[in-house]
């Protein structure tokens, strides 16, 4: 991006009968910093990818216990690969921005895809920070409809609580994990996706003012 700003200052100060080869070089410059800001998203959304895959073929059959208590095991095996599949759907489409970008001729096709790239970007995002929410509502959901079965699991045996005592505690924990898992992983992507999209938006403000 330094680069970038030295051809800028450079083209902005020169005269005008000039300024069309300066123009062809702060293109090319913007053109392979958006292709590399791509690329490296599309590496660290596998990089993700694998990253989580590991951590859930490492998990335990002990910690599934809870889940099949509440009836949840089919739910989630099944959510479980849904989302596999939207992850690989999304991958799939960093990997074409990324080739489409690379072979973009022109700066007005440039600033199209960067504008599709980010779109892309943040419906990842939103939908990671979705389903963490959705996955909760239903945790929440199904603990709360069958405390009177559940609540043996979630509360020691050692401690004396009546039903609504049950119900209270259970829904701050719940309410409390989610809002903390929540806040956790939009830190997260703000500042792993944030960080390429802030650049891109860069690249993208740079190009409309040379379009222009």
């Amino acid at each position: 991006m330094e680069l970038l700003d030295k051809y800028k200052k450079a083209w902005n100060n020169q005269p005008e009968e000039k300024n069309k080869v300066s123009a062809q070089d702060i293109y090319r410059i913007s053109h392979a910093n958006s292709s590399s800001i791509v690329k490296w998203i599309f590496v660290i959304g596998i990089l993700e990818f694998l990253f989580w895959g590991i951590i859930n073929v490492s998990i335990p059959d002990s910690f599934y216990e809870i889940y099949k208590e509440l009836n949840l095991e089919t739910f989630l095996q099944v959510f479980t690969i849904i989302h596999y599949i939207v992850l690989v759907a999304f991958l799939y489409l960093f990997y074409k921005n990324h080739k489409r970008i690379s072979v973009t001729e022109n700066t007005k096709k440039l600033i199209q895809k960067i504008l599709k790239v980010r779109k892309t970007v943040n419906s990842y995002v939103y939908y990671n920070l979705a389903i963490i929410i959705l996955i909760g509502v239903v945790l929440n959901v199904k603990t709360i409809s069958n405390i009177n079965e559940n609540g043996n699991i979630l509360i020691p045996e050692n401690l004396s609580m009546d039903l609504s005592e049950v119900i209270s505690v259970t829904i701050l924990i719940q309410l409390i994990t989610l809002i903390i898992i929540f806040v956790f992983f939009w830190l997260f992507y703000k500042l792993l996706y944030g960080i390429f999209l802030k650049k891109l938006n860069k690249n993208y403000k740079e190009l409309i003012k040379l379009e222009s």
